[in-house]
């Protein structure tokens, strides 16, 4: 009897481009039900925001700011400080030797931008600023519309979508995945889950992104276009869909002599997190007490429990 290969799942890809953007229209309620069970089944998917014109120039200028960036000395990226989770500098150490992260918060808002550049850039990088400030821009644009396709899939009423999006903050993280020449490990980050309720993710040429599928299977991310994007399920989205969505466990290799440049929008919610009632019911009963996202990033920093970005964190501090 001959042996059978293992089959690597596909990942859902969904393209939003023309009509797919109109609601109400067939294929924007097509768009909407394959996001929701996307997010299901695999915790993750691929978008293909196809809107922004010229595509490669947009997100060329970006990658171009982020060489920029991590080009400054190490000591002045270390001015990047935060007392929040993952906010401030890291990387560049024994325990991420082929990892730097910079975090900028408030993304959204040009005077975050400008506060952040003028950090680094003491005599100023309006360039850096503006660039960084409109796609952080887009990158939330396309936050709200998984948002909205969610909501609208679940049949919830318009006014939770807006409450989740009035209560959304933008966390914008600027990722350099390359090899060090000191140590032999190919590990860009950890396999772990986001404490988000959705990250957002776009990444130059160079792959090293993996998601863990239900059954184990690790699948390798290789976007179809320049204009893609991955999106990922993070815990607090989990909590509040009553588990209906299961967060997204996933690591980074580096698997290239190039450098991998990443763009990560990490959202959270500033109000408090509780299942619409319209995900509760006899074979959905309620899942976890109504919770604040930064106690709960506050629970997860300070956890002794061991192995804590594999462990169901978010069912530890408030499941039922």
């Amino acid at each position: 009897m001959g042996s059978t290969a293992s089959v690597v799942p596909r990942i859902p890809v969904i393209s939003l481009r023309g009509d797919a953007l109109t609601e109400q229209g067939a294929d924007w309620t097509s768009a909407c039900r394959a996001t929701r069970l996307a997010l299901e089944e695999y915790g993750w998917f691929e978008l293909v925001y196809d809107v922004v014109e010229p595509t490669e120039e947009v997100h060329g200028s970006v990658h171009g700011a982020m060489e920029e960036l991590f080009s400054l000395p190490r000591e002045t990226k270390m001015r990047n400080k935060s007392p929040r989770l993952a906010q401030g500098y890291s990387g560049k150490n024994s325990v991420l030797p082929n990892f730097e992260g910079l975090g900028l918060d408030g993304v959204t808002d040009k005077a975050a931008c400008e506060a952040f550049t003028n950090l680094m850039w003491p005599q100023g990088n309006p360039h850096f600023s503006d660039v960084v400030h409109r796609y952080g821009l887009m990158m939330a644009e396309v936050q709200k519309l998984v948002v909205k396709m969610v909501v609208e899939s679940y049949g919830i009423g318009k006014e939770k979508e807006e409450a989740v999006a009035n209560s959304t903050t933008y966390l914008l993280r600027l990722l350099r995945y390359e090899r060090s020449p000191t140590v032999e490990t190919n590990i860009g980050l950890k396999a772990h889950i986001d404490k988000s309720f959705i990250t957002v993710l776009h990444q130059n040429h160079v792959h090293g992104l993996e998601v863990r599928s239900r059954d184990g299977q690790w699948i390798p991310y290789r976007p179809s276009s320049p204009s893609s994007f991955a999106v990922l399920a993070g815990d607090i989205l989990m909590a509040w869909s009553n588990d209906r969505i299961q967060s997204c466990y996933h690591r980074s290799f580096i698997d290239s002599d190039e450098t991998r440049y990443v763009v990560g929008l990490f959202t959270f919610v500033t109000g408090i997190i509780e299942a619409p009632e319209e995900l509760v019911d006899e074979e959905h009963p309620l899942r976890y007490k109504p919770f604040l996202n930064q106690d709960f990033l506050d629970f997860y920093a300070s956890s002794t429990v061991p192995d804590k970005n594999e462990a169901n964190m978010v069912k530890l501090y408030c499941g039922i």
